[in-house]
């Protein structure tokens, strides 16, 4: 049991009796965009209504990695979500394992031991596509049919739009990819961003006159296309405000003998997420960082010398100020 920096109570093994009463929300919810937004708010007010706790029923991983055996890149980790529920006003969170053994329980089996007998729901908010229990069976609909049983009210929540577009974690995901991260943060209410642990690297960026964070995130995280972005730096376990940067995603081309790594019998260089913090000069080895991304700069390219390079990033710098000055 962890609890986050406000009020959030973090469980991850199911017990009965956990919670004695409660207004959960169902879902994954990858990235806590506004459709996840307005499911778990629902939770929120109703147990205030209720005079029980809130709560989220979420995964730490996908759920289609053990269905299909293939989970999509996450648009927030655990840690991020767990973090956004809490900002949120969330008392607790039951953060589950898709395990073969939850896999096959029956809708109905799923709702009274998860959710009833451990959380004593009273309320369950779930989005309008929302499917549970043994091959996907569950539903809204049969979640109300089951709550007249179990004494819990259902609210289902219609689909949101944002400039006219539906909002869907798959949405988003497409829009970081193709790198049009303006819409990709209205869609998402916040920019994307992504989380790491910042480690040594070959330290040539120091050596530039540039040095540059070496974020290692995690192997299930999203990360945009290769190239330079314009974004701001935040240290996680300190006080402190977001930093402007320039982040370089890619194999670094213009350096010979990259690292690399064996894939599927294949080699291939190792992709890196490096980020140069300007005005900073500090220790940030093996600290918790996030990135976020704002703006496309340019594509990653290789240069003919290291002053080539060089004259580049300091362009690249100049950029990202210029590109969010009321930002800074």
């Amino acid at each position: 049991m962890k609890y986050y920096e406000d009020i959030l109570e973090v469980f991850y093994e199911p017990q009965p009796g956990l919670i004695d009463r409660s207004a959960i929300a169902l879902g994954f919810f990858d990235g806590v965009h506004p459709g996840h937004q307005v499911v778990i708010s629902r939770a929120v007010s109703e147990a205030s209504r209720l005079k029980a706790r809130s709560g989220v029923v979420t995964f730490k991983d996908h759920p289609r990695g053990l269905t299909r055996g293939q989970a999509p890149l996450l648009l927030s980790v655990i840690e991020e979500r767990l973090s956004l529920f809490d900002q949120m006003g969330v008392d607790f969170a039951l953060v589950l394992t898709f395990s073969e053994e939850l896999c096959r329980l029956s809708p109905s089996e799923y709702v009274e031991t998860m959710l009833v007998e451990c959380l004593g729901a009273r309320s369950i908010s779930v989005g309008h596509n929302h499917h549970f229990g043994r091959d996907r069976e569950g539903d809204a609909k049969l979640l109300e049919r089951i709550g007249k049983e179990k004494d819990f009210v259902v609210h289902a929540a219609d689909m949101v739009y944002v400039d006219g577009l539906e909002v869907s974690s798959s949405r988003i995901r497409d829009l970081v990819i193709g790198k049009n991260l303006d819409l990709a943060a209205r869609l998402l209410s916040r920019p994307f961003s992504l989380r790491g642990t910042v480690v040594r690297g070959d330290m040539r960026g120091r050596t530039l006159g540039f040095p540059t964070a070496n974020v290692q995130h995690a192997f299930n995280q999203l990360v945009p296309p290769c190239g330079v972005y314009a974004g701001f730096a935040q240290v996680l376990d300190e006080p402190g405000e977001k930093r402007l940067c320039v982040i370089n995603i890619g194999v670094r081309p213009t350096f010979k003998n990259p690292e690399l790594k064996i894939s599927m019998g294949t080699t291939e260089p190792i992709l890196t997420v490096e980020a140069h913090l300007l005005d900073f000069d500090g220790d940030l080895y093996d600290k918790p960082m996030k990135l976020e991304f704002h703006k496309h700069l340019r594509d990653e390219r290789k240069f003919d010398n290291l002053d080539a390079l060089k004259a580049q990033i300091g362009e690249d710098c100049s950029m990202a100020k210029n590109s969010l000055p009321c930002l800074i």
